[in-house]
């Protein structure tokens, strides 16, 4: 209902080359959500990947009581 409100303005007040602009603007403005959509996918992927990554490592607990070793 209310993408055929939005067109049928569109179409009623805006001069043919306003109508292009705004349509050629929304094209390429859906084209950049949709390329930066991918990219958070992917580095949402990447940290997702170190965060398992890292719950797996082993801990490693060094216990040094205070003396220093003499060699």
């Amino acid at each position: 209902m209310i993408r055929k409100m939005k067109q049928w303005l569109l179409d009623r007040f805006l001069p043919m080359w306003a109508k292009e602009t705004v349509l050629a603007d929304n094209q390429k403005f859906r084209k950049e959500i949709k390329e930066l959509e991918q990219k958070n996918r992917e580095l949402e992927a990447f940290i997702n990947g170190l965060q398992t990554g890292l719950r797996s490592m082993r801990r490693i607990v060094i216990n040094n009581s205070g003396k220093e070793n003499k060699a």
